[in-house]
């Protein structure tokens, strides 16, 4: 694609990028299908629309930090002009992001927003935002293909150069690896993955998609890196900083997924402190009974029946009866009938 351009508004004086239409395509379908998740999950309106706006935000700042710092010899802050530059401020717009960067953004604005209302867990909110970031990089890798970036090493074998394997870049007249497609196919095996897990793999605990998804990405990542032409090294070695990163986090995230599975490290509370969740789930967690807990003046089956999932208040507006009632249900099991 030759013409970055889309279109032009107010005679020419503002305009829209290819780039910027699938970067926010990607954000949108990314925001529907958080919702459609999150509402799987009990998290309200309320919750996910600031969530939005903090995730994004930060993400995009996180984004331009992690490109423009590592190349600050091509970036540097020594005028006006180039501070503007620096900071994505000028009419070249926000031209050259790093998607790492975004995850780190990304997972600040999850920490603020949990940390604000104290509604949900981190654990929660986090697995269905990441399956959420792969639908939004399969999109927005599309506009590496307008900008004609993200390619790897030259095709030389004629039966090779053609869409999906290759891309022909103008800048050298020349066909190459399509890394975008590449990476777009892989993550898309991913999000399938994910959303077989968040659905179909009920004993699948909290925060254990979160990590998939940084294995998942961190390999994928990692693994094209090998075949980028442009790419920052560590100082006097070949050694790859971006590789470095996704590798080690795929590392880490799988170990810390197979911990977190086998219950060895816990990232979920053992108490349950959402205004939501109901006393039902407070009273079943680790399969412990509470058949001879007295609330209102009725055992937890005389209040509450097995349909019937009441809201609960934050953990911030419990009476002490309430905090010692909690503690009872998670540190001393009582037995049916007592």
């Amino acid at each position: 694609m030759s013409d970055k351009i889309a279109f032009s508004l107010f005679d020419g004086s503002l305009t829209v990028t290819w780039y910027g239409i699938f970067v926010t395509t990607g954000i949108i379908l990314a925001y529907f299908l958080y919702l459609y998740l999150a509402n799987k999950r009990n998290i309200d309106i309320d919750f996910s629309l600031e969530l939005f706006i903090w995730v994004v935000l930060l993400a995009i700042i996180c984004c331009r930090l992690f490109y423009v710092v590592p190349r600050k010899e091509y970036y540097p802050i020594d005028s006006w002009d180039a501070l503007m530059r620096f900071l994505g401020l000028t009419k070249d717009g926000l031209a050259g992001l790093t998607i790492i960067g975004g995850i780190f953004g990304g997972a600040m604005g999850i920490l603020f927003c949990v940390l604000r209302y104290k509604k949900y867990s981190y654990a929660k909110v986090a697995d269905c935002v990441v399956l959420c970031v792969f639908l939004g990089q399969i999109i927005g890798r599309w506009g590496n293909f307008a900008n004609q970036e993200l390619y790897g090493q030259i095709i030389t074998n004629p039966a090779l150069q053609k869409w999906p394997f290759a891309v022909f870049i103008d800048s050298d007249g020349m066909w190459h690896q399509a890394l975008y497609i590449y990476e777009g196919f892989f993550n898309l095996i991913g999000l399938i993955i994910g959303l077989l897990l968040f659905f179909r793999y009920k004993k699948l605990k909290n925060f254990t998609i979160s990590l998939y998804y940084v294995f998942w990405y961190g390999l994928v990542r990692g693994t094209l890196e090998f075949f980028k032409i442009e790419h920052k090294n560590f100082p006097g070695t070949e050694i790859g900083v971006v590789q470095v990163i996704a590798y080690s986090a795929c590392i880490v995230a799988f170990v810390l997924m197979v911990l977190n599975q086998k219950g060895v490290i816990r990232f979920q509370s053992r108490i349950y402190n959402e205004a939501g969740d109901s006393l039902k789930l407070l009273a079943e967690y680790d399969k412990k009974t509470v058949d001879g807990i007295i609330i209102a003046g009725k055992t937890y089956y005389e209040s509450y029946g097995e349909e019937v999932s009441p809201a609960f208040r934050p953990a911030g507006d419990y009476t002490l009866a309430e905090r010692q009632m909690r503690a009872v249900i998670f540190g001393r099991p009582t037995k049916r009938g007592n």
